[in-house]
């Protein structure tokens, strides 16, 4: 009994091997189905982006996530002293941190971000 086990799961693998992955449809097939860009002789209206520079952005990846401009937020906004600023970050910021980022994952972004950047 025990050797056909060894013989069940060493067929089983054989296949696995054998078998293999088929893998996805290749990235250029997929920009080939693409239709192609036109322009209407005459159109003004259109902007053409230069790839090599990109669209500078006002938000920064602390801008978009709640777990680290609201601890941010908590901090300056807080009194001068530094022991304040700091427990204000961690005991009120942290949480409502993390709060505001699990609604976000839920509810999605906001329109604007919050802390005003």
């Amino acid at each position: 009994m025990r050797g056909l086990h060894w013989k069940v799961v060493a067929l089983s693998a054989t296949l696995a091997i054998v078998a293999g992955c088929s893998g996805g449809p290749s990235k250029r097939t997929l920009a080939s189905s693409e239709p192609g860009l036109s322009t209407v002789p005459g159109d003004t209206d259109v902007a053409i982006v230069d790839r090599a520079k990109p669209v500078p952005s006002s938000t920064t990846f602390v801008d978009r996530h709640p777990l680290f401009y609201k601890p941010r937020d908590y901090y300056e906004s807080t009194s001068s002293n530094k022991a304040a600023k700091t427990a204000a970050a961690v005991v009120l910021g942290l949480p409502t941190g993390l709060y505001g980022e699990l609604k976000q994952i839920v509810v999605g972004a906001p329109a604007t971000s919050p802390s005003g950047f």
